[in-house]
C-alpha cells in the first residue's frame, strides 16, 4: 500500500516578529492584515506571540469547521478569555454542556417571544430618537450602543433597576466589552499587571455580577412573575427536571448581553452611516418604509412586507461583520492539504469571507439588490457567515435581526442622517467592527 503523502509544512505568514509573531499587524492594523491572508493560501500560519494558530481563508473549509467536521472542534482561546466574565455560557462551552445550555435556552428565542419583544425594541429605538431636534449632531456609534443595550436590557428583565444601579450596570458592560479582544491577543502574564485597564476590567466584572445577582434573588421570591427573558431561564428544566443555577443563569444573562448589545448596536449604525452616504439606497428605504408603515410605528408583522429593508440590513453585516473567531482542534484534523496538530487555535474571519473578491462581486460597493433572489449573490456556502453557523451559531440571530431591522424603520420613518465630512469614520476591531467617530446630522424628514 502507498504511503500517504505527508502534510506540507506550513511557514508563518510574512511580517513576523521574534517574541510577538503577528501581535503587532493584529493590533495596529487587524483589518488590512486579515483580509490579506487570502491571497497566501487556504489555510494560513501566524503567530500570536509563540502561538501558532491557522488561519482558514476558503468558504469550503470554513464550514467543514464550523458544520460537518465540528465534532473535531472545541471553542478557542478567544473563549476562553471571555470565559473570565461570561463564565459558562452557551457562548463559551462546547460539546455535551453546550448542547444541554442551547436546549434550555432556546424557549427564549421562540419566533412567538420574538414577536413579542418587538414591541419592547421598537420602544428603545423611539426612546433614542425622542430628544433628537432638527440640525442636531448625534454621535451615532455611541447612542446605538446605548439603544441595543436599552433594548436587550428590557427584553431581559421586566423590572426596572434605579438609576444608580443602571448606570454602574452600563458601564460595566461596555468595559468588558472593549477589553475583551485586546485580552484575547496579549499574552495572560499581562492580564495580571496593575495596570489602570486591568483594574477597570476586574471592577466591571464585580459590579456586572453583582447587579446581576441581585437581580435573580429578586426574581427568586415568591409570587414575582414577569413576562422577560430572565422568567424563562428561571422557569427552564432539562430531560431530567434539572434547572439553571444561578449562576449558570448570570452567565447566559452577561452572554446575551455581550453577544447582543455591541454587534447591534454597531450595525445598526453602520446601515445609518451606509444609507446616509448612497442617496439612491435611502430614497428606496424611504419610500418603503413610507408606502408600508404610513407613518405608523414599525411591528412584527411589518417586517415580512419590507424587503428591500431586509437587504440593507444584510448587506450590512456583509461588509461590516465579526473580524476573528477561533475553534480548537480536539486531535489532528485535516483541512484542504494540511494537517493541523492537536491542540492548534483555527481562526477564520467572517469580515474577510464576507469581503473577498473571489466570492462577492464589487465586494467594497454597498449593494444591497446583490441580496435578490435572481442575483444569488450569497456567495458559495460558508462565504456568508455574519452569525457563524453549524451548532455554535448564534442562538440569538433572528433577535438580532429583528432589532436591527425595527431600529433602522424607526429611525429613517423619521430622519434623514447626514454624515460630516469633516470627521472620518474609523472601522474599529473590536468583539466586531464597529464605526468609532461615526457623527451624522439628523435632519427631519417631515416638517
Amino acid at each position: 500500500m502507498p504511503r500517504r503523502a505527508e502534510s506540507p509544512v506550513l511557514p508563518p505568514a510574512p511580517g513576523a516578529l521574534p517574541g510577538l509573531g503577528h501581535v503587532l499587524p493584529l493590533l495596529r492594523a487587524p483589518l488590512p492584515f486579515i483580509t490579506s491572508l487570502s491571497s497566501l493560501g487556504d489555510v494560513v500560519k501566524v503567530r500570536i506571540a509563540h502561538m501558532p494558530a491557522y488561519v482558514v481563508t476558503d468558504p469550503e473549509l470554513v464550514r467543514r469547521v464550523l458544520v460537518s467536521s465540528d465534532h473535531d472542534f472545541t471553542q478557542g482561546r478567544v473563549y476562553e478569555k471571555l470565559a473570565q466574565f461570561l463564565g459558562e455560557g452557551v457562548g463559551t462551552t462546547s460539546g455535551r454542556k453546550h448542547r444541554r445550555l442551547r436546549r434550555l435556552i432556546q424557549p427564549a428565542f421562540h419566533r412567538d417571544r420574538i414577536a413579542e419583544y418587538a414591541d419592547t425594541m421598537r420602544a428603545a429605538a423611539e426612546s433614542t430618537i425622542a430628544d433628537w431636534r432638527p440640525g442636531q449632531e448625534i454621535s451615532v456609534d455611541s447612542a446605538m450602543n446605548d439603544m441595543a443595550l436599552t433594548a436587550v436590557t428590557a427584553c431581559l428583565f421586566a423590572t426596572e433597576m434605579t438609576p444608580q444601579a443602571a448606570a454602574e450596570f452600563r458601564e460595566s458592560i461596555l468595559t468588558l466589552f472593549h477589553g475583551a479582544v485586546l485580552r484575547t491577543l496579549l499574552p495572560t502574564a499581562w492580564e495580571k499587571l496593575p495596570t489602570p485597564g486591568n483594574r477597570r476590567y476586574r471592577r466591571a466584572i464585580t459590579v456586572a455580577n453583582r447587579v446581576i445577582d441581585e437581580t435573580i434573588t429578586t426574581y427568586r421570591a415568591p409570587g414575582q412573575r414577569r413576562n422577560d427573558m430572565l422568567t424563562l431561564l428561571l422557569d427552564s428544566r432539562d430531560d431530567d427536571g434539572d434547572a439553571l443555577t444561578d449562576q449558570q443563569i448570570r452567565d447566559q444573562v452577561i452572554t446575551f448581553l455581550f453577544a447582543g448589545v455591541e454587534t447591534t448596536g454597531a450595525t445598526v449604525a453602520w446601515a445609518l452611516h451606509e444609507v446616509g452616504r448612497h442617496p439612491e439606497a435611502e430614497k428606496r428605504l424611504h419610500e418603503e418604509l413610507d408606502t408600508v408603515l404610513g407613518g405608523r410605528p414599525p411591528t412584527w408583522q411589518d417586517l415580512c412586507a419590507l424587503p428591500y429593508t431586509s437587504r440593507v440590513v444584510t448587506e450590512t453585516l456583509r461588509l461590516h461583520a465579526p473580524w476573528l473567531i477561533l475553534r480548537r482542534t480536539l486531535h489532528p484534523v485535516r483541512l484542504g492539504d494540511v494537517t493541523l496538530p492537536e491542540g492548534a487555535e483555527v481562526v477564520y474571519s467572517p469580515y474577510a469571507l464576507q469581503r473577498d473578491p473571489r466570492h462577492f462581486a464589487d465586494p467594497e460597493l454597498f449593494d444591497p439588490d446583490r441580496w435578490l433572489p435572481e442575483r444569488d449573490g450569497a456567495g458559495p456556502r460558508g462565504a456568508f457567515v455574519p452569525f457563524g453557523a453549524g451548532v455554535h451559531k448564534c442562538i440569538g440571530d433572528a433577535f438580532a435581526l429583528t432589532e436591527i431591522t425595527i431600529a433602522l424603520a424607526v429611525i429613517c420613518s423619521r430622519w434623514r442622517m447626514r454624515a460630516r465630512t469633516d470627521v472620518p469614520v474609523r472601522e474599529v476591531a473590536a468583539a466586531t467592527t464597529h464605526p468609532k467617530g461615526l457623527t451624522m446630522t439628523a435632519e427631519p424628514r417631515f416638517p
